[in-house]
């Protein structure tokens, strides 16, 4: 997913914003339902419209794909990259390694609750496979 489309969509839903309560904003595919009645996908797309109109310094987002179709799934990341180049800090919690380090600039890899690596993107792009191997303790 592309800024331009992620964009394109975000002016969609601040123009029915100014229209619609806040609440409905983020529902564009629903917009007359309440919050807890849209699906998981709508759901989600509905917390990042509030999370950009909100402009936090520090966007705290935890494994944000889990249980979303594969086209929402990319939606949600193309938030997050659009977030990203709003200039807004994000903590992003993630079981997709390749995606969190093709969108990161700093990456920190936890294991058991202590940070088992740590660097710039660029450091964590090649043979992912062994380095996942080596962050585990992997050794076959």
């Amino acid at each position: 997913m592309s800024y331009r489309y992620c964009k394109r969509r975000l002016e969609c839903v601040l123009s029915a914003a100014r229209t619609e309560r806040l609440g409905r904003a983020g529902a564009a595919r629903a917009p007359q339902r309440a919050g807890w009645r849209l699906s998981g996908g709508q759901q989600k797309m509905l917390e990042f419209t509030k999370a950009y109109l909100q402009r936090p310094r520090l966007c705290l987002i935890e494994e944000p794909s889990i249980g979303l179709s594969p086209k929402i799934a990319e939606e949600v990341y193309g938030w997050i990259e659009l977030f990203a180049a709003e200039r807004m800090a994000i903590l992003l919690v993630d079981h997709n390694v390749r995606r969190v380090i093709a969108m990161a600039s700093y990456v920190y890899v936890l294991s058991l609750g202590e940070i088992a690596a740590e660097g710039p993107s660029e450091e964590f792009r090649g043979d992912l496979h062994e380095q996942v191997k080596g962050w585990l303790g992997i050794n076959f």
